[in-house]
C-alpha cells in the first residue's frame, strides 16, 4: 500500500481469477497464491479503519481500480462473493461510507452483467464516450489511451490545441462529477515523463497514475 502511504487517493490492482482466488500482479508469470486482493489491499484496510484510524489525516474515500486480466463473467463472480465480506469498508451505490473505499472495476468486466447485479458493490471506470452527467453516478471515472488523444510526448512545451483539448476534458469531468485517467502516457525519459505528469496535474478533473509512486510525489510536491 505504498500508494496510501505517500498520501495517493487512487491505486490501482491487476487481478487474475486462479483456482477461486483473485491473485494480484502485473503479469501471470508473477503470481504468488498469498498476494491476494484481500492480502494486500482489502484486509489491511479493514483492520486500519476497525482500528478507529482513518486512511487519510483528513476524511477522504480510496478509489481501488480493479483491474480484470481474466475473464469477466467469472471474475466478477469470485470478486462479488470476496467484497460482499467487506461491506463495512465500502462506499457502495447504496451505502455511503466516509473516508471508505470505493472499488471501480476496469479492464475486461462485462459491463451489462455488472450493471444486472440487483446488490452491486462496486463502479464502472469507462470510456472517454461515457463522460456524461447522467453516468456519473455508476461511472465516476473515464480513461482514454493518451497517444489515440495527444500527439505530445513531453519534449517541449505541449501544443495549445491539445491544452485546450486537455482542458476541456478536465472543466467537462469536474461540471459532470467524474474523472478522467489516462493511460499509455510518455515515458521514453524521466524528463518527459515529469513533464506530462505536471501538464495534468494543472487539471482538477483528471487523475493521473504511474508506477513511479516516489518520482509523482516529487512532482507534487514540487522537488
Amino acid at each position: 500500500m505504498d500508494a496510501l502511504q505517500l498520501g495517493f487517493k487512487s491505486v490501482e490492482a491487476d487481478i487474475f481469477l486462479i483456482d477461486s482466488t483473485l491473485q494480484v500482479g502485473h503479469e501471470r508469470t508473477a503470481l504468488n497464491p498469498t498476494r491476494t486482493l484481500q492480502s494486500l489491499y482489502l484486509d489491511p484496510l479493514q483492520q486500519q479503519l476497525r482500528n478507529g484510524g482513518q486512511l487519510y489525516t483528513r476524511p477522504a474515500e480510496l478509489w481501488l481500480f480493479v483491474d480484470f486480466k481474466t475473464a469477466g463473467p467469472a471474475t466478477y463472480a469470485q470478486l462479488r462473493r470476496v467484497l460482499s465480506r467487506y461491506r463495512d469498508l465500502l462506499v457502495t451505490p447504496r451505502q455511503a461510507r466516509p473516508g471508505g473505499v470505493r472499488v471501480i472495476l476496469t479492464g475486461s468486466y462485462t459491463r451489462p452483467e455488472v450493471l444486472a447485479d440487483a446488490d452491486r458493490l462496486v463502479f464502472l471506470d469507462g470510456l472517454l464516450s461515457d463522460l456524461q452527467p447522467q453516468l456519473a453516478t455508476t461511472i465516476p471515472a473515464v480513461n482514454g489511451d493518451w497517444r489515440q488523444s495527444f500527439r505530445w510526448d513531453g519534449t517541449g512545451k505541449m501544443p495549445a490545441a491539445e491544452s485546450a483539448r486537455l482542458q476541456k476534458l478536465s472543466a467537462q469531468a469536474v461540471k459532470y462529477g467524474q474523472k478522467v485517467r489516462f493511460w499509455n502516457l510518455p515515458a521514453a525519459t524521466a524528463a518527459q515523463r515529469r513533464a506530462v505528469w505536471q501538464e495534468l496535474l494543472l487539471y482538477p478533473g483528471l487523475l493521473v497514475g504511474a508506477d513511479e509512486l516516489g518520482e509523482l510525489k516529487q512532482v507534487i510536491d514540487g522537488k
